[in-house]
């Protein structure tokens, strides 16, 4: 069975090897891993990669590449215990209503 992210010998176009430069999101997003993973050192990118294609397929293919990696940084700081899952969504629910204000 092949995972989402295996396109080994398969028709899957071309690929934009362009540089782009990262917005705020994308820098947070990269600070937040590499701060991680100096904490914990089991927060590598092999860790990202492998729960990034237990993504179902749907979802793996729908989502940019650094929503992929918020769901598995996510997926990793459960994993390892550094978060419950319940605190990571009252702390979402709590900042989404601060920004309904």
């Amino acid at each position: 069975m092949r995972l989402v992210s295996d396109f080994g010998g398969l028709e899957a176009g071309t690929v934009d090897r362009e540089e782009h430069p990262l917005g705020a999101r994308e820098k947070r997003i990269d600070a937040m891993k590499t701060l991680m993973q100096r904490h914990d050192p089991r927060m590598t990118s092999d860790a990202s990669r492998r729960a990034q294609e237990d993504l179902p397929a749907a979802l793996y293919e729908g989502l940019a590449y650094y929503d992929r990696w918020l769901l598995a940084f996510r997926a990793n700081l459960v994993e390892r215990g550094h978060l419950d899952p319940a605190e990571i969504e009252r702390r979402v629910a709590e900042i989404a209503a601060r920004g309904a204000d």
